[in-house]
């Protein structure tokens, strides 16, 4: 945050300009960051951007005193710390024998604490919103002598000390958004994620922020928080899914929001990073805190620290989430599908009188296959350039989806048919003594091949995503030479025998089939999906 212009019974475009000493003691007394020697912001990111607007100013060069000078130099007696219900913060501070109180806030605010005419009041609305339809927040100050040290927490005292306030003037800070904000916002729209920003800002600086990001349209809008806080939960309701920006929000409407929003099912996520945001960041599905800018009480409350304050790192994640949850999917459903065809094929086999397909060290290497090295890799496919191009996952949604039912039920069938074929009707030729190794072979490479078609959760081909998991690309073809090592060299401990060049190739390609069914099923999908869509 920078500011960029101030006002001080005139506009000045050029922040070192600054020489009204009422407002110098307003920034300087009447707020709580500090800045390292190291040069580090401690604290409000506003208050620091107040500070540095100072102490690059011309009037902190010809005085030579700093901003901590200044608060060694005068005695703060109170301090009524800001507050985003009341939108400003008070300070009693004793400066050159005057006991003085302080008040910055947004301009609304102070505007009513001041003895200030309709004239000179619509001239400075007027700078206010040129600046605030640039999306820069606007701090307006004002300040009152008193005359002596009361008990102002007691409502009246405290009701004399902010009223009949000189109006000293105000700032603009400019808070550019980061270049990586838009693309982030752009993901969000194409994943289902709706974004609503509940700020403390002015509605024309809120709204100049949405319209940045494109986020208000005919169909979203933006609000105050006055025109929403009589309704009550239904007509909130109602209203919810069309309010994109809620300015001049407050701790209890954000609260409000997140509650209503969980309770028509959504998943809802919390950014915040000041005290008043704890409650909201608490009861939400993910509080996500800034690890920078927020206060140790809102990282406390929040599931999620942002070490960079980003916004684009919580797009992110949300596709770092969306990939390790469906690599559970493929996971799942590889195994599923071994086990589907072997329970089918052992299970008719019995049925037709025939000698069991497998020998125990058979099953054996068939279990390392679904749950071994080749199903794990599954586990560790890569984020897809798509995933955030698809809706969100509901709460009610089981992770065997019924379009993983499908695939499961489909393959599962489909490669226990081929191979009750081979076994009854023996197409590939193979001699007596073959047999039994044809069989354990054929089903193995099936497996092998069907990993493949796990990969893919969706109507998308396995070819486009093909070489991203290198892993499993050298997995499955360390599985493959170990089955052909088992086959040729191993027929002692696996009951097999040695299979000649033309074997093994007609074993690979009826194998492969499992991949060319899978694609030919997915193109025609496409093609009716597409033919709807037109």
């Amino acid at each position: 945050m920078t500011v960029s212009a101030f006002y001080d019974n005139k506009w000045h475009e050029k922040p070192s300009e600054l020489s009204s000493n009422w407002i110098v003691h307003n920034i300087c007394l009447n707020t709580t960051a500090d800045i390292s020697k190291d040069g580090t912001f401690i604290g409000n990111p506003t208050e620091c951007a107040m500070l540095n607007f100072y102490e690059r100013s011309d009037i902190r060069k010809n005085s030579e005193k700093s901003y901590k000078d200044e608060r060694s130099d005068h005695e703060v007696l109170h301090a009524f710390p800001f507050s985003s219900e009341l939108k400003h913060m008070t300070t009693i501070s004793k400066v050159d024998g005057k006991i003085i109180s302080y008040v910055k806030g947004s301009p609304e605010c102070v505007f009513t604490m001041c003895d200030i005419s309709d004239t000179r009041k619509t001239e400075i609305e007027q700078y206010i919103t040129k600046a605030q339809k640039k999306a820069m927040r606007v701090i307006a100050f004002a300040h009152k002598e008193l005359d002596d040290m009361r008990d102002y927490n007691d409502e009246r005292h405290h009701t004399a000390m902010e009223t009949d306030m000189v109006f000293d003037g105000f700032i603009t800070i400019s808070d550019p958004l980061r270049a990586d904000v838009y693309e982030a916002v752009k993901n969000c729209r194409l994943a289902g994620i709706d974004l609503k920003i509940l700020t403390g800002d002015n509605i024309v600086t809120a709204t100049a922020i949405a319209n940045e990001l494109h986020i208000l349209s005919g169909e979203h809008i933006a609000v105050e928080a006055k025109d929403i806080i009589d309704l009550n939960d239904d007509e909130l309701l109602n209203m919810i899914p069309k309010i994109s920006v809620i300015a001049r929000s407050t701790p209890t409407i954000k609260m409000r929001v997140v509650k209503l929003l969980k309770a028509q099912g959504n998943v809802v996520a919390v950014t915040g990073d000041g005290i008043n945001d704890a409650p909201a960041l608490k009861n939400a599905d993910v509080g996500i805190a800034m690890g920078i800018s927020g206060t140790e009480v809102s990282k406390e409350a929040s599931d999620i620290v942002l070490l960079d304050d980003s916004f684009s790192t919580i797009v992110k994640a949300i596709a770092w989430g969306r990939g390790i949850y469906e690599n559970f999917k493929r996971f799942i459903q590889f195994p599923l599908t071994v086990n589907v065809s072997s329970v089918i094929v052992v299970f008719i086999s019995i049925i037709l009188g025939l000698k069991e397909p497998f020998t125990a060290l058979q099953l054996l290497w068939i279990n390392i296959i679904m749950d071994g090295p080749p199903a794990l890799t599954l586990g560790l496919e890569p984020i897809y350039d798509d995933l955030m191009s698809r809706p969100p996952t509901k709460r009610s949604d089981n992770i065997i989806s019924k379009a993983m039912l499908t695939r499961i039920g489909l393959m599962g069938t489909y490669i226990s048919i081929i191979f009750l074929c081979q076994y009854n009707f023996n197409f590939l030729g193979a001699t007596t003594a073959q047999m039994s190794t044809v069989l354990f072979t054929l089903f193995a490479l099936f497996q092998l091949f069907n990993a493949f078609n796990c990969r893919e959760l969706h109507s998308v081909s396995i070819f486009k995503h093909l070489l991203k998991n290198k892993i499993m690309l050298l997995v499955i073809s360390i599985t493959f030479v170990l089955q052909v090592l088992i086959i040729q060299f191993a027929g002692a401990f696996f009951g097999t025998i040695p299979l000649d060049l033309m074997m093994w190739m007609k074993l690979f390609g009826v194998s492969f089939s499992v991949i060319l069914i899978s694609e030919l099923g997915k193109l025609i999908w496409r093609l009716l999906h597409k033919y709807k869509l037109s």
